[in-house]
């Protein structure tokens, strides 16, 4: 099955200055949830891959972390009832850590696929921290690889999702964080669209 790679704050959710930082500040963007429904009617599995600093930088840990994907799934189920997450991946880190599942690296898209296609995954609702992540060196000078599956896909709002998604090998998706899924919903299940183009 393909995989649906999507950015949360700016493309699920709104984003907000200084991160959203609990459950009651979880606001769906217009039209998500009814996107990721057609992306399961669809036959894709969705994987959200998302950078949240927060939590190594102190402001609030994995327990905050867990409460806020509880309220973004209920919330996409209380419009659609088919608008479900298969997978939550977060990397806690900071730019400056350097670590490789921090977007742009694709550590999380390589976790994801391997948890979703090679492990059993069917009672992993989120993972907070997975760090150190091993993936394929990445050529950012050369080509994008091929994707595992040709109609996976990277769906973000920042240059970061891009260069995630690019490196590895998925279609992608750039949204403005105003708009989010609602902008490219049609597009997404649209076999024959070969995505937005990226220059690392």
């Amino acid at each position: 099955m393909p995989i649906a790679f999507l950015d949360r704050d700016g493309v699920i959710n709104k984003g907000k200055p200084g991160y959203v930082n609990g459950p009651e500040e979880v606001h769906l963007l217009d039209g998500a949830a009814k996107v990721i429904g057609d992306l399961n009617r669809a036959g894709y599995l969705v994987c959200v891959v998302t950078n949240q600093s927060p939590i190594s930088r102190g402001l609030w840990g994995p327990d905050t972390l867990q409460s806020i994907h509880e309220a973004v799934q209920a919330l996409l189920l209380s419009e659609d009832t088919m608008a479900h997450i298969d997978l939550f991946l977060t990397c806690p880190h900071r730019f400056e850590d350097r670590c490789p599942c921090r977007k742009p690296s694709p550590g999380m898209l390589f976790l994801g696929h391997r948890l979703l296609r090679e492990e059993s995954a069917s009672d992993v609702d989120w993972r907070p921290v997975l760090c150190p992540i091993e993936h394929p060196e990445v050529d950012w000078w050369g080509a994008s690889p091929s994707a595992p599956h040709p109609l996976d896909l990277m769906v973000g709002d920042r240059r970061s999702d891009m260069g995630a998604g690019w490196a590895f090998g998925a279609r992608l998706f750039r949204v403005h964080a105003a708009v989010g899924l609602q902008a490219v919903g049609l597009r997404l299940i649209d076999e024959d669209d070969p995505g937005d183009g990226f220059q690392p």
